[in-house]
């Protein structure tokens, strides 16, 4: 009697192999992520928001801003291990262009500063961009009007 070759699964195996490519893909893609956020973890253990900001602050940084942004940066983008100013935003924190610009928003409110997306000349690339561009950025008087200057 002559073997017969079941049609529905020598359409499917092409598919099964299809999808057990990807999964396999995806686990070795979430493998690296996890193995290198421990090892940034144990490469930078020590470091604490606390000395991000002192490091920043000797080159005239202000300290509530670098504060804030180091703060927002764990708490709200939920970045697991300590942050370097020279850290980029989108390969070394994983955020995308939305979530940059969602940052320097809420930032920008939280600092009581003025959101001017239009002003800026250069991509925010690292930690430390998007802390110039928060810094340079004109604070917002409750009273409408500057402060005299003496």
């Amino acid at each position: 009697m002559p073997k017969v070759i079941n049609p529905a699964w020598h359409t499917a195996w092409p598919i099964a192999l299809f999808v057990g490519t990807v999964v396999v893909c995806v686990l070795l893609l979430r493998l690296s992520a996890w193995s290198r956020e421990r090892n940034l973890r144990r490469k930078r253990a020590g470091l604490t928001r606390e000395s991000f900001t002192a490091s920043l602050e000797q080159y005239g940084f202000d300290p509530v801003i670098t504060s804030s942004t180091y703060r927002y940066l764990q708490d709200v983008q939920l970045v697991s291990f300590p942050i370097l100013p020279s850290d980029k935003l989108d390969e070394d924190l994983g955020l995308d262009s939305d979530e940059i610009e969602q940052t320097l928003r809420d930032l920008t409110i939280a600092l009581r500063r003025e959101f001017t997306p239009g002003l800026r000349s250069a991509p925010l690339v690292t930690v430390e961009d998007l802390i110039r561009v928060l810094q340079a950025s004109p604070r917002l008087f409750s009273s409408g009007v500057a402060p005299l200057q003496a």
